[in-house]
């Protein structure tokens, strides 16, 4: 959890492993303490790894199996692919950002050099923001799913293309800054993975960041939602029965919803204290340390777990996971065959 103050030049450098005060400048208040904590942290790290690898190709399997299922609606269809492009997104992150922060948490600077100094940064925003980026297009499917439920929407192949490339290259765009401002540096005789810009190119970042790549997203991400929820239950509280579509939009907008705030708030911490050690030299304290490092953590543990969350939340999930263990369908009677695609097709239907 590493950023060191620089000359006046640059406001600050932050490793690319966190954003807070280098591990060595604590070896005067416990150092026997501190490599106690990186080690920890390093070892929960590989157990995202693993737990987050397992339930991604779960994840991927069962989106590929439901992608193949051409009696799915246009909106199923649409809502597996954005799944599918999370999934996807949060597997480069585990296979290549996970191992790297590790790693940064073991050593005692940096010693994988310029390349993946840069690259690893550059690929942590990237996937984060394709990842967030794919949640508003899924918040807006569903708002178009609910709210005007005529509109004729049609998912070819082409199409979902398009939309899923489109993702990619915004969330790209978002990470150019990382890509061009990532060094490795000599401080006081350590090697360093780190950001740097001087105050003006900081202050200008920060400023774009939020009004162009954030705020909007999040403004339309809350904005559908909203409508959401007025559609579902507040246009419908005063029914005596609310009919079963109804029920399962419900079901779907509330499973939705789970997911996209997981991801907010397990991010949140990161990222409040990323703008903070961007602004405000931070102490060099032990409690800082913790709390930099918890909150890295907790930030790379969403994208393990974002699948258990499917498969709890529902039932279509459960259901597909069900299938990849029980095996292949020449293995299922006929009359067991019949009422698992009876299911099926009504669970896609949903």
């Amino acid at each position: 959890m590493k950023s060191v103050a620089m000359n006046e030049t640059l406001l600050t450098c932050n490793n690319s492993a966190s954003t807070l005060p280098v591990p060595t400048a604590h070896h005067s208040l416990n150092s026997s303490l501190v490599i106690q904590i990186q080690y920890s942290i390093a070892l929960c790290l590989g157990l995202v790894f693993l737990l987050g690898v397992t339930g991604n190709i779960f994840m991927l399997l069962v989106l590929i199996d439901n992608l193949k299922n051409t009696s799915s609606s246009p909106i199923s269809t649409m809502t597996s692919t954005f799944m599918a492009n999370v999934t996807i997104s949060d597997m480069i992150f585990l296979l290549y950002n996970v191992p790297v922060m590790l790693l940064s948490f073991i050593f005692k600077e940096w010693e994988l050099g310029s390349a993946v100094c840069i690259s690893s940064q550059g690929m942590s925003m990237w996937t984060m923001f394709c990842s967030f980026y794919t949640m508003v297009a899924t918040s807006m499917l569903r708002y178009l799913a609910v709210v005007h439920p005529q509109w004729n929407l049609s998912s070819s192949k082409r199409q979902r293309f398009a939309l899923v490339t489109l993702m990619w290259l915004l969330s790209f765009l978002v990470s150019i800054p990382n890509w061009l401002n990532q060094e490795v540096v000599d401080i006081e005789g350590a090697t360093y993975c780190v950001f740097c810009m001087t105050k003006a190119q900081t202050f200008l970042y920060f400023l774009l960041f939020g009004s162009i790549a954030l705020l909007p997203a999040i403004l339309l991400m809350v904005g559908c939602y909203w409508e959401i929820i007025r559609s579902l239950w507040f246009h419908h509280e005063k029914m005596l029965h609310v009919d079963s579509r109804i029920h399962k939009n419900r079901k779907v907008t509330f499973n939705i919803t789970v997911i996209v705030v997981a991801f907010v708030v397990m991010w949140i911490p990161y990222w409040v204290l990323t703008c903070l050690s961007a602004f405000h030299r931070l102490p060099q304290r032990l409690i800082v340390f913790v709390i930099s490092s918890l909150s890295t953590l907790l930030a790379y543990a969403n994208c393990c777990v974002s699948p258990l969350l499917y498969f709890v939340l529902s039932d279509k999930f459960r259901f597909g996971l069900w299938k990849l263990f029980r095996g292949q369908q020449r293995n299922i009677q006929p009359r067991q065959m019949y009422w698992i695609e009876t299911a099926v097709q009504a669970i896609n239907r949903a």
